[in-house]
């Protein structure tokens, strides 16, 4: 043994003592930089988001717990994702107007168009919610054809996008009003002979602002039209393609825990 540490050169030893004050100093580096990225995280926190929404019981509501039932599910996905989201509530169509010019920059509630899409970047679907004709009790109204549409009053509300898809054999005259809530009144009025709406919309209103209503109206045979309701965020964000990615990341876990049917029970929906 000591014959074999004489034939070993002295700088062999300060070789591998220099190798491991390297290793050293290589794992202090690493450790520190680690800790560096945690303490930025940390002092970075929730990133702030403004979002906003238009009144659409009981999807959007100032009457409801967390202000509605998809309000709550967009709420809750953000905050999951790490980001702090403060919810501003405008009539419509002032909410999808502020979001495209940048001045908001998520809106909650909204179903995708090919013309919106040029401003906005759409989530995958929260929930999906069916369009059908009301007419009233006393109506005996059945077909609503094309051929037979045109010779009726129609009512629906002012910028909803009533020509996509299944809107299209609507009339080119429509009895327009500014809420769900006035045209359900002019239903009831005799002011239009049948109005579009969204069902659980249509039933949250009657049931709420017109007690006893619901005797008098009845929705027609069939769907006008199926879609999905979806959270969109404007263009103008050069962050807008990672807010999407998270949220749908997010929604997807409430979905796969829990959370998002015990918020659709909540609200007595079905998905």
């Amino acid at each position: 043994m000591q014959d074999l540490l004489r034939v070993i050169p002295v700088s062999f030893f300060y070789s591998i003592r220099e190798t491991l004050a390297l290793m050293k100093k290589i794992r202090m580096t690493a450790f520190m930089a680690l800790m560096s990225c945690l303490v930025i995280a940390h002092a970075e926190g929730p990133r702030n988001l403004l979002v906003t929404a238009s009144p659409w019981s009981p999807y959007v509501s100032v009457d409801l717990h967390d202000k509605g039932l998809v309000t709550s599910i967009v709420m809750t996905a953000l905050r999951r994702a790490n980001y702090n989201p403060t919810l501003v509530l405008r009539e419509w169509p002032k909410d999808l107007e502020g979001t495209r010019a940048g001045e908001y920059d998520i809106i909650a509630s909204i179903w995708f168009t090919e013309e919106r899409a040029r401003d906005l970047l759409f989530s995958s679907p929260i929930i999906e919610k069916t369009v059908k004709y009301v007419v009233r009790s006393d109506n005996d109204i059945r077909d609503t054809s094309p051929d037979s549409l045109k010779v009726m009053r129609v009512g629906v509300v002012e910028d909803y996008a009533y020509r996509q898809g299944a809107y299209r054999d609507l009339p080119a005259e429509l009895i327009k009003a500014e809420t769900v809530e006035e045209n359900m009144k002019r239903l009831l009025d005799g002011e239009i002979d049948i109005a579009v709406a969204d069902e659980r919309v249509a039933l949250y209103v009657l049931n709420k602002r017109f007690p006893g209503s619901l005797k008098q109206i009845r929705f027609t045979p069939g769907s006008l039209s199926t879609r999905n309701l979806r959270a969109a965020v404007s263009r103008k964000r050069p962050d807008a393609q990672q807010i999407i990615s998270e949220f749908d990341t997010a929604l997807q876990h409430m979905k796969n825990d829990g959370t998002y049917m015990s918020t659709l029970n909540l609200y007595r929906v079905s998905p």
